[in-house]
């Protein structure tokens, strides 16, 4: 039996329930009895809207379970979101410390996923993932991370192609005025305050941090973090209001191979910075019209330098120098403003419609093969419609339409159709499609090492590669039913799905474009690295279902997806790239007013990640915390313990040098 035939017998089973409820009703349901309690997201269609209203699935992380799950590292709170592949990972590299993808083409950068901050994009433009370890952000400032399950460039544009993270910190009139928070553990530190108060009409929130982490073993990983957030709200009049936000990160961070094999990239220390400003201006033009301008800019350096080992011994040539030092600076700078305008069109269609422009800065001479800043400027114009045609029916539609200096003018298209058969049941029929505009490396990528020799013989390349360039970007179309349901203190979400991939962009290796001389390379031409090779579809089912009874909650999430090739070309582990089987659980007990705990388990079955990733098969790990809260006078505090990987000392994640041990911490917060 399929997956899609027992879905469509639960949907019939669920019907067969209810109908008889129905017929014995007679009194008129309104509107409130079909939304219910479910709660609003704003991320998907940039209309604030409830879950059952939504043109995607949308998973809401809150501040209680991202409490329960006792997480330091923030990408590690994705584990908990259905269809999504998390792994540790240290790479040599550009590659970012933390792997998060979603239906598969896993890869060290994950570069087909938006993370937004307050609506603010992090992604990098040079391999487009996110360094989550260098954000300056702390845990305990998040309110809420809406996670858009489903391509989303129709709100966010290209990068959103597989989904959209966006991570909603706490407002500052609702923080507390002090807090300071601690956690000391096996190979982990961290210290923060948090000050926030009111000064007249200016709410405001300052966080200062410091972190630091061994990371795994048998890796060059480790990192140090300090970091200032700044956050906002100065209320203007009745109509306006200016939303302030400022940070800054410094610190450095080990990488580097620490194998034997490895002549050049050895291990080193990488110091890193960044930088950011935001204002955004809301103005309520009436009851239901409101406009809001944003405006922010990013900025985002590190400096790297490694030197080779002593090259000469392995030689055919006379070398002028024995080693050769790479310097490997990158400064990305980013500039963005973002107008949008929400209205409602009598009392059944509501309409968000707005336009942006940004430019990115790269630099980054190792990679791209020049000393000159590059460019790149993308231009966008978006709008969402929303209509309840009854209390049963809502329909979405939206579309964006993006120009950028890659890849020209594209447009990405979405729609659904939301029924609801009953009160808080919801069948969602959806499709839609997205592009992914490549990133620099794939598109620009262009590093050579050279060594030079004695004369008459020639220099020497050591390492060389030259993208084309003119890359399609990728694109997806995908179609899904999906399911919202509750019964009692059930909340269940089901989703089938299955999208199809044009265009991929991936890696074409060409060894006979190259004629090694001892342990050099000499060009005969260049290589291919960025290409468009081959199509892909995937398949699949995915549920969360969250249980509240009495003084205990259980949240349980699966997902199970097929991958293969719909057109050659691609890696022969291509379909391994995301486990056919992720499954996760988060169970929290009250035990009195003061004493909590809470019991975590991951499971995912074999991967092989696209690019640099060695198979790692089965993995099982469990984590548990104990947390009491206690009260000082006028100061309330909480101690909680936590071990991970409580019956697994050590396992491998994303690949199978990347080991995990168990490692247990304790964390202090207290509120003045």
């Amino acid at each position: 039996m399929t997956k899609r035939n027992l879905l469509l017998i639960f949907l019939f089973a669920t019907h067969l329930q209810f109908a008889n409820a129905e017929e014995s009703n007679l009194q008129i349901v309104s509107e409130d009895d079909y939304i219910g309690d479910v709660p609003k997201v704003l991320t998907v269609s940039r209309l604030s809207q409830p879950l059952s209203d939504a043109p995607s699935a949308v998973t809401v992380i809150d501040r209680a379970t991202i409490r329960a799950s006792g997480i330091v590292d923030l990408p590690e709170i994705f584990r908990l979101v259905p269809g999504f592949y998390v792994g540790a990972n240290a790479g040599f590299l550009h590659s970012t410390d933390y792997v998060v993808s979603y239906h598969g083409m896993t890869s060290a950068y994950s570069g087909a996923m938006q993370v937004l901050i307050n609506g603010r994009s992090v992604y990098s433009p040079l391999y487009g993932g996110v360094q989550w370890s260098q954000l300056p952000l702390a845990i305990a400032d998040i309110e809420r991370i809406e996670v858009t399950r489903g391509p989303n460039a129709a709100s966010y544009g290209a990068n959103s192609f597989f989904g959209v993270i966006n991570i909603i910190t706490q407002q500052p009139s609702e923080a507390p005025a002090n807090s300071i928070i601690a956690t000391h553990g096996n190979g982990r530190n961290e210290a923060f305050y948090r000050h926030a108060g009111k000064l007249e009409d200016l709410a405001y929130r300052l966080t200062v941090g410091y972190r630091e982490d061994d990371g795994l073993d048998n890796r060059n990983d480790f990192k140090r973090t300090q970091f200032l957030n700044a956050q906002g709200d100065y209320r203007i009049n009745d109509k306006n209001s200016l939303e302030l936000e400022f940070g800054l990160a410094d610190g450095d961070r080990e990488e580097g191979e620490i194998t034997h094999d490895h002549i050049l990239f050895l291990p080193r220390e990488k110091d890193i910075n960044n930088h950011f400003e935001l204002i955004r201006w809301r103005h309520n033009l009436s009851d239901d019209s409101d406009f809001s301008l944003q405006a922010y800019h990013s900025f985002d350096r590190s400096d790297d330098k490694t030197t080779s080992i002593n090259l000469q011994p392995s030689s055919p040539f006379l070398l002028q120098k024995n080693t050769v030092t790479v310097l490997n600076p990158v400064e990305t700078e980013r500039y963005d403003i973002e107008a949008q305008h929400n209205f409602a069109i009598g009392k059944a269609i509501r309409v968000a419609w707005g336009g942006s422009v940004r430019q990115d800065g790269m630099y980054a001479p190792h990679y791209l093969g020049t000393g000159e800043t590059d460019y790149f400027n993308l231009q966008r114009l978006f709008g969402h419609v929303e209509w309840q045609a009854d209390e049963k029916l809502v329909l979405n539609a939206g579309a964006m339409l993006e120009h950028n200096d890659f890849t020209g003018t594209d447009i990405s298209p979405r729609a659904s159709i939301n029924f609801k058969p009953y009160p808080n049941h919801t069948i969602r029929f959806g499709i839609s499609s997205a592009l992914r505009t490549p990133n620099y490396l794939e598109e620009k990528f262009n590093r050579s090492v050279t060594v030079p020799t004695v004369a008459p013989n020639p220099t020497l390349l050591f390492q060389y590669a030259a993208d084309k360039g003119n890359l399609n970007p990728e694109q997806i179309i995908s179609r899904e039913i999906g399911y919202l349901g509750k019964i009692g203190q059930l909340s269940i979400d089901a989703r089938l799905f299955r999208d199809n991939i044009t265009d991929h962009i991936g890696l074409k290796k060409r060894t006979d474009f190259v004629k090694p001389i001892g342990t050099f390379l000499v060009p005969t031409s260049t290589l291919d690295n960025g290409v468009n090779i081959g199509a892909v579809a995937t398949e699949g089912f995915e549920t969360q279902v969250n249980w509240r009874f009495t003084s205990n909650n259980l949240l349980l999430n699966y997902a199970h997806v097929n991958i293969w090739q719909t057109q050659a070309g691609l890696p022969s582990n291509f379909s391994d790239s995301m486990p056919s089987n992720t499954l996760s659980a988060l169970i929290t007990h009250r035990f009195n007013d003061n004493w909590d705990g809470s019991f975590a388990y991951y499971q995912t079955s074999k991967v092989e990640a696209l690019g640099d990733g060695d198979p790692v098969g089965l993995i099982r790990r469990a984590d548990v915390r104990l947390s009491r809260k206690f009260n000082l006078g006028f100061r309330n505090g909480e101690v909680s313990a936590m071990v991970e990987n409580l019956f697994d000392s050590h396992y491998h994640e994303f690949a199978d040098y990347n080991t995990a041990k168990r490692r247990a911490r304790i964390n202090v917060s207290l509120d003045f």
